[in-house]
């Protein structure tokens, strides 16, 4: 049984990466363009949308609205907590992380190179400051002035380890209940550290209809800088990214890095232009545009690196997408990658089906949402505990193992011998279920105690 144990853990514990397919050669940016400008066609798209009328709150450090790249496209915001600056329009960050996502997500292409410029150009930033560091409690505390202060997005270029607090899940739900899109960064993996279970993406991107963000590179690859986990729901340019970030920071005022939170704030970004072109679209049907035109990468459907796919803002624009009634990503991912012909777990064809919705019509914001394929719910807050890394449930296979030990009686005559070795096969085979249980949980027990909820912000400059 130590040797079933040893094995169960260690699966929980290391299942392999997927392998990143092979792809062609990235396409060379254009004139006074950056690479992930010419990879996901944003020239194009803007042709489309601009982004007018949209809102992006960034939670963060703050945003230095004297920035040339930002001068006029940063609203009042607030500040969280006694450091930060009232109107959240200070970057207080050591490495300027606010205002290079704010840059990332609407820097004007008029003010010093035009190569660092954002995706939505005519949208306006509303900056939550948290001051020099932020822990669970601010950034749940800094989604309610952004929503009150009318946010359409709300970019999370930041994070921290374990599953999301009570106090993030109350104030997601609470932007979803307004309308809001919420975007985050899944977090970027430690030197060293491979990350190659489930579940290891950051809170509070691994909330339930949260928008979680991985990083691909200019190739099309998985960027193995990211975090990855079931949570996935689709990747966007990280590494070699050059952004705005106040002089104090870089003589010039920019700066190049890497890292997810570059991802979450393009995203943000691509948002913003399907929210200024279908202002018709509520937050779930905007979230299933991206999600259902998104480029497959990795393995056919969703899978645990690029969810449903590398962003793909030209095709969010144009591409006709059914209509769903709640946001797909409320239903539980029970499995990553595809299954043979049905375009894997979470497709956007499945998860159209969406979960059931509350009293109020919208759906409920929970791990316990139905699967998009019918399957029981999980109501673990983790998907990638032991149950997820095995491909079912662990309650599943010790019912089996005690079925089998304790099943029909054979073939000697009836009577009080056979009954009793029938309730003797049947008394061992549930001590064998039980003492297999309890050393299971020891298993996901050593799997829980290797994540920490520091509350420490994933900065993308690296």
């Amino acid at each position: 049984m130590a040797a079933v144990l040893a094995l169960l853990v260690g699966s929980a514990l290391g299942v392999p990466l997927l392998a990143a397919p092979a792809t062609a050669a990235a396409p060379a940016p254009a004139q006074g363009s950056q690479w992930y400008h010419a990879v996901l066609g944003l020239a194009q798209a803007q042709r489309i949308s601009q982004g007018a009328g949209v809102v992006v709150a960034v939670i963060d450090g703050g945003v230095d609205a004297d920035h040339p790249k930002l001068r006029g496209q940063v609203l009042p915001g607030a500040g969280v907590g006694p450091e930060a600056a009232p109107d959240g329009r200070r970057d207080d960050d050591p490495d300027g992380h606010g205002t290079a996502m704010a840059g990332l997500i609407a820097g004007r292409n008029d003010n010093g190179p035009p190569e660092v410029r954002g995706i939505p150009l005519a949208a306006r930033i509303l900056p939550i400051s948290t001051g020099t560091e932020a822990d669970s409690t601010e950034v749940a505390r800094g989604i309610h002035p952004a929503v009150d202060l009318g946010a359409d997005i709300i970019n999370l270029s930041l994070g921290s380890l374990g599953t999301a607090t009570p106090d993030e899940r109350e104030a997601v739900a609470y932007a979803f209940a307004h309308d809001v899109v919420v975007v985050a960064s899944a977090g970027n993996a430690e030197t060293g550290d491979r990350r190659p279970t489930t579940g290891e993406i950051n809170s509070p991107a691994n909330i339930p209809g949260v928008v979680a963000v991985t990083g691909s590179t200019a190739r099309g690859g998985f960027w193995r800088g990211s975090s990855l986990g079931a949570r996935a729901v689709i990747a966007a340019p990280a590494p070699g990214i050059r952004a705005p970030v106040p002089t104090r920071v870089s003589p010039d005022g920019l700066d190049t890095g890497a890292g997810t939170s570059n991802s979450a704030a393009i995203v943000s970004g691509v948002v913003a232009l399907i929210r200024s072109a279908r202002p018709d679209l509520d937050a779930p049907n905007v979230i299933n545009q991206l999600i259902a035109t998104a480029r497959d990468a990795g393995p056919p459907g969703r899978d645990i690196e690029f969810g449903f796919g590398i962003v793909d803002p030209g095709a969010a624009l144009t591409r006709p997408v059914s209509v769903v009634a709640t946001n797909p990503l409320l239903a539980t991912p029970t499995r990553s990658g595809g299954s043979g012909g049905g375009g894997g777990l979470g497709s956007p064809a499945a998860a159209s089906a969406g979960p059931p919705t509350g009293t109020d019509g919208r759906a409920a914001p929970a791990d316990g949402a139905a699967s998009p394929l019918g399957a029981a719910a999980d109501a673990s807050a983790d998907p990638g505990g032991p149950a997820a890394a095995d491909g079912g449930p662990g309650q599943g296979r010790d019912g089996t193992a005690a079925t089998a030990a304790g099943g029909a009686p054979g073939h000697g005559s009836p009577g009080h011998r056979g009954v009793a070795r029938v309730t003797l096969a049947w008394v061992g085979g549930l001590a064998l279920a039980v003492w297999s249980g309890g050393l299971i949980g020891v298993g996901a027990h050593l799997l829980s105690t290797r994540r920490t909820t520091t509350g420490r912000r994933s900065h993308g400059h690296s």
